[in-house]
Formats: C-alpha cells, structure tokens, sequence
C-alpha cells in the first residue's frame, strides 16, 4: 500500500468541498483529516492543526496541479 502524504493544509470546511468532487471525479483516493473536528470547534484547529488534504505519493504533482488550477496554491506544503 502507498503512503499517503500531506499535501495541503484548509482553515475550513469550505475550501475543501470542490476538490473533494474534483478528486473523486478524476478517481483520486485522497484523505481529508480532521475535517469534521474543525467543523463542529473551529478553534479547536489552534491546538489541534486544520483541515488536512492526504493524497498517495504517485499522486502528489497531479494534486498540486490541481490546487494550482483552482488558485489554491496557498495551501499547498511544500
């Protein structure tokens, strides 16, 4: 199995809706962390992190491609 990796980091919900649809459409098996504590206690973020995008390690440039498209790239963790 491939490792998944960090490859973006949200401050919301929000910000990670229309890459959800966008991963699932092109079949991009990804995982959203700590979406739903984030949701329910924004400021549980602070001592928590936020919202993080994991995709696996084939898929990490395709992902980035992707936010950049979208003018997501600030989210991008290099």
């Amino acid at each position: 199995m491939n490792d998944y990796v960090v490859v973006a980091i949200f401050n919301n919900q929000r910000e990670t809706m229309s890459l959800r649809s966008i991963l699932e459409r092109k079949k991009i098996p990804y995982i959203i962390q700590d979406e739903t504590v984030v949701s329910v206690d924004p400021f549980s973020s602070m001592g928590l992190g936020n919202i993080s995008l994991k995709v696996g390690e084939e898929n990490i440039e395709i992902v980035k491609n992707i936010l950049i498209k979208k003018e997501k790239e600030k989210f991008i963790i290099e």
